[in-house]
């Protein structure tokens, strides 16, 4: 049996390589590209895989994302997956930092470029320790995880997770105070939809509505009634939220349009009741509609499947965190309406998806994907240390 390595000794080589891990970071966020669109940021974290000594698989087909194995002796059939998603979101920033996006409407502004970089970390201190591994380790660079049905989907139908014991992945969080890592068993992100709704009439002048079908009061009572899902449609015990987030329509106040777009997403933990939500908008959109005396055409599909951490995966992430930093490190976290598509690697493996403080005491609360998001980059090689512990302390856990 392989004896167990000094965790503490990997979180103080971790925190040796800080520097190079924020070097890293910051450059990943000065270049950010968008979902499926990845190939510039893709090919420097190649080049960082390679400067290490490793070799990058090739990105799947039509895609980005690629992988990274790096095999142990001591077992070169097993893996444990590590994961990391690299795409940027459609927002400008406003961050005033020597290092802020350098293209216009594009920024790194959900910590995705943290989470690239602290996997290049990770492979630093494993590389290091490759001889003492249990098992062997793939290192997943993911595209697309913003936008529905997200890059993780592909990797498992890949057949990337057919060999792997389990997978981890970490995400900062605006949230939670620096050096404090939240995890919970079970449900703990949203499954996500989204709805793409066109309520249809007949345009005419602003002054004679009689003369028209007016699709505006048609789609504000479609959006309205929509929020019956939650409050009458669905056990007042389970959480659902449902919520209209883009509305586009009319072009002069004086007249009438011929139709109203509008869009939203839909969240539930109960993947059984996802289908039955989507059903429910349309009926209650075209029948709304209807009412109006107009026509809607509804689009409404889910897309991740909710995040449910596996028991002994969270117990191998919350004892090497505890090992490294001590019992204070560890919180427990409430389930949230969020969405991560790291719910395919769940779905398919024993995982554990962890939250990692960025909030530096002092500072206010920004949310993530806000135009002045940004986290506190101390925490980046507490992430690594962390991502670097699971080959070590998860395989015993999960059946090695």
């Amino acid at each position: 049996m392989t004896p167990q390595i000094d965790l503490k000794k990997l979180a103080d080589d971790a925190q040796k390589i800080q520097p190079w891990i924020v070097e890293r970071r910051r450059y990943l966020h000065q270049h950010p590209e968008l979902s499926f669109e990845e190939k510039e940021t893709s090919e420097f974290l190649q080049k960082e895989v390679r400067a290490l000594g490793l070799e990058p698989g090739t990105p799947l087909p039509g895609r980005h994302g690629f992988a990274v194995d790096l095999v142990s002796p001591a077992n070169p059939d097993k893996f444990i997956l590590l994961r990391a998603d690299m795409d940027a979101l459609p927002i400008q920033e406003e961050n005033d930092v020597p290092f802020r996006s350098t293209v216009p409407g594009v920024a790194h502004l959900c910590g995705h470029d943290c989470h690239s970089s602290m996997l290049l970390g990770a492979m630093k201190l494993i590389q290091k320790r490759r001889e003492e591994l249990p098992v062997s380790v793939r290192f997943v660079f993911q595209h697309g995880e913003e936008v529905g049905p997200g890059g993780a989907r592909d990797f498992v139908q890949a057949g990337l997770t057919r060999d792997v014991l389990g997978c981890f992945g970490i995400h900062v969080s605006p949230r939670t105070r620096s050096e404090r890592f939240g995890m919970r068993v079970g449900e703990t992100m949203a499954a996500v939809g989204s709805l793409d709704v066109t309520i249809k009439g007949r345009g005419g002048h602003g002054a004679m509505p009689h003369e028209c079908q007016d699709p505006m009061p048609a789609a504000a009572a479609c959006i309205l009634a929509l929020q019956q899902i939650a409050s009458r449609r669905v056990p007042p015990m389970e959480s659902v939220v449902c919520s209209v987030t883009v509305i586009q329509g009319g072009m002069a106040n004086n007249v009438i349009p011929g139709s109203v777009r509008f869009e939203g997403t839909f969240r539930t933990f109960n993947i059984a009741r996802i289908e039955e939500i989507e059903e429910m908008i349309r009926d209650i959109c075209r029948n709304t509609a209807k009412a109006w005396n107009c026509d809607a055409d509804v689009i409404a599909d889910h897309t991740y499947p909710p995040v449910v951490n596996d028991a002994r995966a969270i117990e191998a992430a919350s004892g090497a965190i505890m090992e490294m930093f001590g019992p204070e490190s560890v919180e427990e976290v409430v389930a949230h309406m969020g969405g991560e598509d790291f719910s395919y690697f769940a779905q398919d493996k024993p995982s554990a998806f962890v939250f990692l403080g960025a909030l530096p005491d002092g500072s206010p609360y920004v949310p993530l994907h806000h135009p002045s998001y940004l986290p506190d980059e101390t925490m980046l090689w507490r992430g690594s240390a962390y991502l670097a512990a699971m080959p070590f302390r998860a395989p015993g856990l999960l059946g090695v």
